[in-house]
């Protein structure tokens, strides 16, 4: 039994320890900088390997935080990739938000707003949400639009963190032709992806793409320097990234690795371990959750994305959290011109795919659509409408040399592999062992030695869909081709 002298120590102990903890302040909330690319993918970054495009913010930004390799985005297109991101939630459960020019229903809770009304000063620079329209919101919902990002923080309430999103319209197209070639780009260096054909063509087109990727790199540069000058560096979460697959055939708009894997680094200061690679997967949905935080406030429950806290703070490389094994991806209407499909318009190609290490199965729920939009009309439209012109042909693939190329060239015997892949119809069902099959190049679903891999997975997949709520899971989900388009009132990409 303790003295009665003991006990009074112990008491006088306890109190002075609650007194220290009283007295010491609570973490100050960080403020957030999110800086974004249009239609950048991986793995197009310096510090990523890729010998010709050069990308010292970036790079910083992954050496002094957390490099994440396998992070992709909910949908291969602009708005529901974006509507994720904002909501915390997949693109399947956001009604007209699962497509190119719709917008988020204002029931949606957005992340920009639940931390304005924690006392966040909030805004955007270029493209926010979009294209599409603000709809039952009062601005768009990444935020109030500022000129830039010195023009933003000028208009910051003294003590009040702050909460950016800077869009940048890089790497979207279109280029300025032999761009990338003038400006120094060494084209013979170019790796191109096995699903596009190398030639002068393609390499030139890339270095035009790798030109655009730089600027928004320079663009966040500028960004970064603004923010360490004014002494915010190390409290603020800053995160790099894109918002879908590089505009290139068989790559946005298409959930293959090349439309949904993204760049993705975070720096947090001290806060967090620099200098690590996380093999985890991820989703940049899960962005919102962690933004959210991060700051100290509760997640709603809609939000089905998971923060990305626990992998920020631990010290480890490599897999860290084994639950994540696996991400979903899925995609429902891109544009909607350009697709007749017999007597329907504005019909799109709806998919669900499930990623684990090892495989990358597909689900088509629609596989008598054309993927890419309706073939182009007879006599077939010249080079050059097609380089300019994303409705000549197959629309939903964005215009460009590369698409020309494929299309004028689509009947000869070298070419028609590239173009069947493009913008050919798929089955209900595409199976890829990324162990030996890294680009997706062969479909392996109806190979009887996969059999039970296509059982497995596809049962997970419809698994998960169902318990978030998606109509395809059920045999539902036309109410997506019938959420018309909305012309976009503003970020007209």
């Amino acid at each position: 039994m303790k003295s009665t002298f003991t006990l009074l120590i112990l008491a006088l102990l306890a109190s002075a320890t609650a007194l220290d903890a009283a007295d010491t302040p609570a973490p100050k909330p960080p403020n957030i900088l999110f800086l974004f690319a249009d239609d950048w993918a991986w793995p197009h970054a310096s510090s990523l390997g890729c010998p010709v495009v050069k990308t010292p913010a970036f790079d910083r930004i992954a050496k002094e935080g957390v490099l994440f390799r396998n992070a992709h985005v909910t949908a291969p297109s602009c708005s529901p990739s974006r509507a994720s991101i904002l909501t915390g939630q997949w693109p399947w459960r956001l009604e007209q938000g699962a497509n190119l020019h719709g917008f988020i229903p204002a029931k949606f809770a957005v992340y920009p707003d639940l931390l304005a009304a924690a006392g966040y000063h909030v805004g955007l620079t270029g493209k926010g949400y979009g294209p599409g329209s603000d709809e039952g919101r009062p601005h768009n919902a990444a935020g109030p639009a500022f000129k830039n990002f010195d023009a933003f923080l000028a208009a910051r309430p003294p003590g009040r963190p702050f909460c950016f999103w800077f869009g940048s319209r890089d790497p979207h197209r279109p280029y300025p032709p032999g761009i990338g070639i003038r400006s120094g780009m060494d084209a013979t260096k170019v790796f191109v992806p096995p699903y596009l054909p190398d030639n002068a063509t393609t390499r030139s087109d890339i270095c035009d793409y790798f030109h655009q990727v730089e600027q928004f790199d320079q663009q966040c540069a500028a960004i970064l320097a603004t923010l360490e000058k004014a002494g915010e560096l190390d409290n603020t979460l800053i995160v790099i990234s894109g918002d879908n697959g590089w505009p290139f055939p068989r790559s946005k708009t298409t959930c293959y690795d090349s439309g949904t894997h993204q760049p993705l680094a975070i720096r947090w200061g001290a806060r967090i371990k620099g200098g690590r690679s996380v093999d985890d997967f991820v989703s940049l949905a899960d962005l919102a959750p962690t933004f959210l935080d991060a700051a100290g406030q509760p997640i709603p429950a809609p939000m089905t994305a998971r923060s990305l806290i626990p992998l920020l703070l631990s010290d480890k490389s490599g897999p860290v959290d084994p639950v994540r094994d696996h991400t979903l991806t899925g995609m429902e209407r891109h544009v909607g011109r350009g697709r007749t499909d017999g007597q329907q318009t504005n019909v799109g190609y709806p998919m669900r795919t499930l990623l684990t290490k090892d495989f990358h199965y597909i689900r088509n729920f629609k596989p008598d659509r054309w993927p890419a939009g309706d073939p182009p009309k007879e006599p077939l439209p010249a080079f050059e409408k097609i380089a300019t012109d994303t409705y000549a042909a197959y629309s939903d693939c964005d215009s460009g040399p590369t698409k020309a190329f494929l299309v004028t060239h689509r009947d000869d015997p070298s070419v028609k592999r590239f173009a069947a892949r493009a913008f050919g119809k798929r089955t209900a069902r595409e199976l890829y062992d990324l162990r030996h099959d890294p680009y997706e190049l062969k479909n392996v679903a109806e190979d009887p030695a996969y059999a039970e891999t296509v059982k497995a997975l596809d049962a997970r997949l419809m698994a998960e869909l169902k318990a978030t709520g998606d109509p395809r899971a059920s045999g539902g989900g036309d109410q997506f081709d019938g959420y018309l388009g909305t012309p976009p009132k503003r970020n007209p990409k």
